[in-house]
């Protein structure tokens, strides 16, 4: 995915919303039991400045939307955006660059 392909109103969004109102934007309906699971994961840490958490989120659900993905998924990916040091939105922007598949499929084999 590229940051340019991102939706312009939701990435304006990420300033302003919290991650579950975030999340369900994305989505376009109401959050799944499995989304809520995943944005607790995410929900006490506190790392990550909001507006790139919603930017993860946004990139998170783009990809994952309607499917079914393992719970921890959006925790790792997370954690690999602050062990990459995602701490500004420009950085984070570099981060939408990646293949999210490939970074989980590297941690652990999802």
């Amino acid at each position: 995915m590229k940051f340019e392909d991102l939706n312009p109103e939701l990435v304006a969004l990420c300033r302003t919303a919290d991650h579950f109102h975030m999340a369900e934007t994305v989505i376009g309906s109401p959050l799944r039991g499995l989304d809520i699971l995943s944005l607790k994961g995410i929900e006490r840490k506190r790392s990550l400045p909001t507006d790139v958490t919603n930017l993860l989120i946004i990139y998170f659900f783009t990809e994952v939307k309607g499917t079914v993905y393992h719970r921890n998924a959006l925790s790792k990916l997370y954690n690999h955006w602050v062990s990459n040091e995602a701490f500004s939105f420009s950085k984070a922007q570099e981060m939408v660059n990646l293949d999210m598949h490939s970074v989980l499929g590297e941690m652990d084999r999802l």
